[in-house]
């Protein structure tokens, strides 16, 4: 593999990078990090499950899984001892390859669900990547990279969108156009009425969507995504608690305070030490 670009700043624009798990070294990803590009994991072998923190929430990825991380989130991974590999992908790269598949998985909207795969399409996965690796240290011409990974998010969004879940909902596109709403509105937005006009849909309605996609209603959506922010605010340092209220809308940072304990049990300052 070559020099390690998670410790040093890009500057070969557009990009596809391929590292092996393995060989990023057990402090590389130790501490929560933020990158500007998206991430594909996919796991090959595993003594155990590796340990994935993707904006705060913990996950468990098995032997034969993927997950899609997006620009801007902060990740930790425990890859001791585990097997597989690490995805760099320019943002402009990954938005013309979902320009062509068209693929909701891949534009966030079932943000890091994990994709599995059974024993005949991890072979196929296996195949892909090691196309990609083979090209990636020998002539790593950009068309070829590019052709690896348009087939690898292909396989990834095509299982995923293929299994049970989320997909099967036939509701599953208003959960899209909701996601989409919140992720650009939660700032000056944080009641329900604004998003179920937008969606000229029923309270109940769009309740019974959420929860059956999510176990939440969308008030709790709603609240999810402003404490993910708050955190990760929190997390960064750069702001005080009273910047972070006025950002995120709150006429006081006592407004902040409350709402922060009121729903993780945690202060803000407590909320920073985790």
């Amino acid at each position: 593999m070559k020099n390690n670009i998670l410790n040093q700043p890009i500057t070969k624009l557009p990009f596809v990078e391929v590292f092996k798990l393995e060989n990023l070294g057990e402090g590389t990803f130790n501490h929560y990090q933020r990158f500007n590009f998206h991430q594909l994991i996919w796991s090959t072998a595993i003594d155990g499950n590796i340990t994935l923190s993707i904006d705060f929430t913990d996950f468990e990825l098995f032997c034969n899984q993927a997950v899609v991380i997006y620009p801007y989130q902060n990740i930790k991974i425990d890859v001791t001892d585990k097997e597989g590999y690490l995805i760099l992908i320019h943002n402009d790269v990954f938005f013309w390859i979902n320009q062509k598949i068209g693929s909701d998985y891949l534009n966030g909207f079932f943000i890091n669900q994990l994709v599995s795969f059974d024993s005949r399409n991890a072979r196929t996965m296996r195949n892909i990547v090691e196309l990609l690796v083979a090209e990636y240290s020998i002539d790593n011409r950009a068309l070829m990279m590019e052709s690896y990974v348009f087939s690898l998010l292909f396989h990834v969004s095509s299982i995923f969108e293929g299994n049970p879940g989320p997909r099967d909902y036939v509701d599953y596109p208003i959960f899209g156009k909701l996601m989409s709403l919140i992720e650009t509105h939660f700032i000056k937005e944080k009641g329900t009425t604004f998003y179920i006009k937008q969606l000229n849909i029923s309270a109940k309605k769009l309740n019974q969507i959420c929860d059956s996609i999510t176990n939440k209603n969308i008030k709790y959506l709603i609240q999810d995504r402003i404490i993910m922010e708050i955190r990760k605010e929190l997390h960064l340092g750069k702001k005080t608690v009273k910047e972070i209220a006025y950002d995120l809308g709150f006429a006081e940072p006592a407004y902040l305070t409350r709402f922060t304990k009121k729903h993780t049990g945690l202060t803000p300052k407590e909320f920073s030490k985790q």
